[in-house]
C-alpha cells in the first residue's frame, strides 16, 4: 500500500492563493464560478472568500441572476487596500513608483544613477526608496512589498545580481540589503524579463498564454511567457536574445564575442550607423548626430535615409525573432523601445521575417506581432514582480498570518 503524504500548509498555500488570483484576474466572479474555475469545493471556497473578506481583501458586489433565475453574490477585489513599491534600476536613472494592486500609478520620481560602484548603487537605491516613502506618507496605505528590476544577469531566487552591463557587481546580494534596511520582502529580477510579466499582467500579451517581449534600447533583451508563467530557467543567462550572432564578420561584442544583434540594432548601434552614413555623403564630419527619436522622427516624416537604416536595423532583428519563433512558436510578440515610434517602418520587415524565416505550422498561423504597452512605464516591471509573490508565491498567506485584518 503506497502511502501518500500530503503537505497541509502548502495545499492552504495554494488553495487560498488560487482563490485570490480568480478574483483578481476576473475583477468579478461568483463564489460558484470560483469553485469551478478552480477546481475547488464550495465549502473551501466559502471559508477562504470568509478569511480573505474579513481582512478587506475582497468584498462582495452587485448581485447577477444566474441561468436558474437564482441570484449569485459576486466577490470582486479592493484594489486600494494593499500597495506595493516598485524601482528599476536604469544605467542613468533610478525609477520609483507606488501602485495599488490593479497597477494604478498613485505616485512616481525618477533620480540621476550617481553609484561608481556596487556599494555606491546599493546605498543610493536604499537612501532613495526611504526618501520616497517619507515624500509620499499620505499616499500610503499598506505596502506589502517592494519590486526591483535591473539590467543584467540576475538570480530572482535569491536576489543577487552577478553582472551588469553598466557597473561592475560581484554578487550583490540587493534584496536582501533593501529587505533588510526598509522592513518589506524585496524581489528582485531583470528588467526585460520582469516587464515581459508585466505585459502579461497588464498590457498588449495580455490574453495570450504564450508570449515573448523584445525590447531594444542600450542592448537588446527577451522576456518570455510560457504557459502563463514567466520562464527564468535554470541559470542566468535567459532570453540574451542580443548575443545571437547576426554578421559572422561584424563588430566585437562587449561579450567577448564577434556581430551579437546588440552590435548592429542597439539604439547606439542605430545611431551610430545613421550617424556614419549621413556623414559619409556630406563628406564632412560636421553632421550633427541624432538620437534614436530623433531618427525615427525623421524616418516618419519621410527621411529616406533614416528609413533605410530602420529597416536594416529590423531586417537583423527580424532573423533573431524568427529563430525565437522556431524555438519557442510564441502566440504573440510585443516589441519595446524607443524604435516603436516608427513603427509603420519596423513591424513590417519583422513581420515578413518571421513569414520566410521560420517553420510554418499546419494552420498557417504566425504570431501576432504589436508593440509594448508599458514601455514608458519601468515600475511596473517590480510591480509585477510583487503581484506574482502575492497571487503565486506565497505572499498572500504570509500577510494573512503575520498581520491580521490587514
Amino acid at each position: 500500500m503506497t502511502r501518500v503524504i500530503v503537505n497541509l500548509d502548502y495545499v492552504k498555500e495554494r488553495n487560498t492563493s488560487t482563490v485570490f488570483k480568480a478574483i483578481v484576474d476576473n475583477g468579478s466572479i461568483s463564489r460558484i464560478q470560483i469553485a469551478r474555475q478552480c477546481g475547488l469545493a464550495a465549502g473551501s471556497v466559502g471559508r477562504i472568500t470568509r478569511q480573505l473578506m474579513d481582512n478587506g481583501l475582497i468584498r462582495e458586489v452587485e448581485l447577477q441572476e444566474s441561468v436558474r433565475g437564482r441570484k449569485a453574490t459576486s466577490l470582486s477585489p479592493v484594489v486600494d487596500r494593499i500597495q506595493i513599491l516598485a524601482a528599476r534600476i536604469g544605467r542613468t536613472h533610478i525609477h520609483i513608483g507606488l501602485c495599488d494592486l490593479s497597477g494604478t500609478l498613485l505616485a512616481e520620481h525618477s533620480i540621476p544613477v550617481a553609484a561608481l560602484n556596487q556599494q555606491d548603487l546599493s546605498n543610493q537605491i536604499i537612501q532613495e526608496l526611504k526618501k520616497f516613502l517619507v515624500l509620499h506618507k499620505s499616499r500610503f496605505n499598506r505596502i506589502i512589498g517592494i519590486g526591483l528590476t535591473a539590467p543584467g544577469l540576475i538570480n530572482s531566487a535569491s536576489g543577487v545580481i552577478s553582472y551588469m552591463p553598466h557597473l561592475q557587481v560581484d554578487n550583490l546580494p540587493l534584496a536582501d540589503q533593501i529587505a533588510k534596511a526598509l522592513g518589506y520582502p524585496c524581489y528582485l529580477a531583470n528588467f526585460t524579463a520582469s516587464m515581459a510579466l508585466a505585459e502579461s499582467n497588464l498590457g498588449a500579451t495580455n490574453c495570450y498564454q504564450n508570449s515573448l517581449l523584445i525590447n531594444v534600447h542600450n542592448g537588446v533583451g527577451m522576456g518570455m511567457i510560457l504557459d502563463n508563467q514567466l520562464y527564468e530557467g535554470s541559470s542566468l543567462a535567459v532570453g540574451e536574445i542580443g548575443h545571437i550572432q547576426i554578421d559572422p564578420l561584424g563588430e566585437h561584442c562587449y561579450c567577448g564575442n564577434i556581430g551579437c544583434l546588440e552590435t548592429l540594432v542597439s539604439n547606439s548601434a542605430i545611431e551610430q550607423k545613421y550617424h556614419q552614413i549621413t556623414t559619409a555623403r556630406k563628406t564632412s564630419s560636421t553632421a550633427i548626430p541624432l538620437n534614436i527619436l530623433e531618427i525615427c522622427k525623421a524616418a516618419n516624416s519621410g527621411d529616406e535615409l533614416a528609413q533605410i537604416v530602420l529597416k536594416k536595423a529590423a531586417s537583423d532583428l527580424g532573423r533573431a525573432i524568427a529563430l525565437s519563433v522556431n524555438l519557442l512558436r510564441p502566440d504573440c510578440i510585443a516589441l519595446g523601445g524607443e524604435i516603436c515610434t516608427a513603427a509603420e517602418f519596423v513591424l513590417p520587415v519583422i513581420q515578413r521575417c518571421i513569414e520566410t524565416q521560420s517553420v510554418s505550422v499546419s494552420s498557417g498561423h504566425t504570431p501576432d506581432l504589436v508593440c509594448a504597452k508599458l514601455y514608458d512605464s519601468p515600475w511596473y516591471g517590480g510591480f509585477a514582480l510583487v503581484r506574482r509573490a502575492l497571487l503565486e508565491k506565497g505572499l498572500l498567506l504570509k500577510l494573512l498570518e503575520t498581520t491580521p485584518n490587514i
